[in-house]
């Protein structure tokens, strides 16, 4: 049977921002109406290892005399950016339930490595963002050698509605700017379109319909198949898209 759980982020406001604070948490809460939904896990912000978080860098700085070329080559090794964080999954308890690692030290890395609470591998995770032509992409390698997770945005059906219902959208559009324009800015709604965003994770091999992950329309709402999908992956793969969604969507 599938089960329903939602991101909170409401306690971690660096989530909104690529300048992510590390140390931040936010939850993995159940969708149980009528009842006290309990965090099912937290994830927590770590450095990844061996970069220095921005106070470490300032600290350090202000320690000793630096030259041009050194602070050059902190700031080249940081990539111009903040490189995408660790993501530590602990149960209620605080116990490891995994861990997320980036496989490269950039902002928005392609490839992810998760281990549990042993380091021993679980999977690989793997993102493709939306090009011209080509659908975002979700792929979950799991260790073990299994049948790979394949999660695309966006069904056939709503793909489907948003093209036949595109032109109706387009005509509302163009009225609400005309309208825009002839009251000079005094009426200036607009009606809020845009693609599909529901992302379903199928497993390669399994019988049709079956959907181990889905995304749904509600932006933080997913319902997972503990059957097919192990619960510390499908934590980890949501975790990964609603930082992802987050920030590009």
């Amino acid at each position: 049977m599938a089960t329903g759980f939602t991101v909170d982020i409401a306690s971690a406001d660096g989530m909104r921002t690529a300048e992510w604070t590390i140390g931040e948490e936010f939850l993995i809460r159940p969708n149980r109406r009528g009842e006290d939904a309990e965090p099912s896990a937290r994830v927590r912000l770590l450095a990844p290892e061996g970069q220095e978080t921005t106070a470490e860098l300032a600290a350090s700085l202000a320690a000793r005399p630096v030259t041009v070329a050194e602070v050059e080559e902190r700031l080249r090794l940081r990539g111009g950016g903040q490189p995408h964080p660790v993501l530590a999954l602990t149960d209620p308890d605080g116990a490891t339930l995994a861990t997320v690692l980036p496989e490269e030290r950039v902002p928005w890395p392609r490839r992810f490595r998760v281990v549990d609470a042993e380091d021993r591998p679980l999977a690989e995770i793997r993102h493709a963002p939306a090009r011209f032509g080509r659908r975002c992409e979700w792929r979950i390698d799991p260790a073990d050698g299994g049948d790979p997770y394949v999660g695309r945005r966006g069904s056939v059906g709503g793909w489907l509605v948003f093209a036949l219902a595109f032109p109706l959208w387009l005509v509302i559009f163009l009225g609400c700017l005309l309208l825009s324009l002839l009251t000079l800015g005094q009426v200036s709604e607009m009606v809020v379109w845009g693609y599909p965003r529901s992302v379903i994770w199928h497993r390669r091999g399994a019988p049709p319909g079956s959907r181990a992950l889905t995304f749904g329309h509600l932006r933080t709402d997913y319902h997972h198949d503990p059957r097919q999908l192990d619960s510390r992956l499908a934590y980890a793969q949501a975790a990964l898209h609603y930082f992802d969604v987050m920030h590009h969507d």
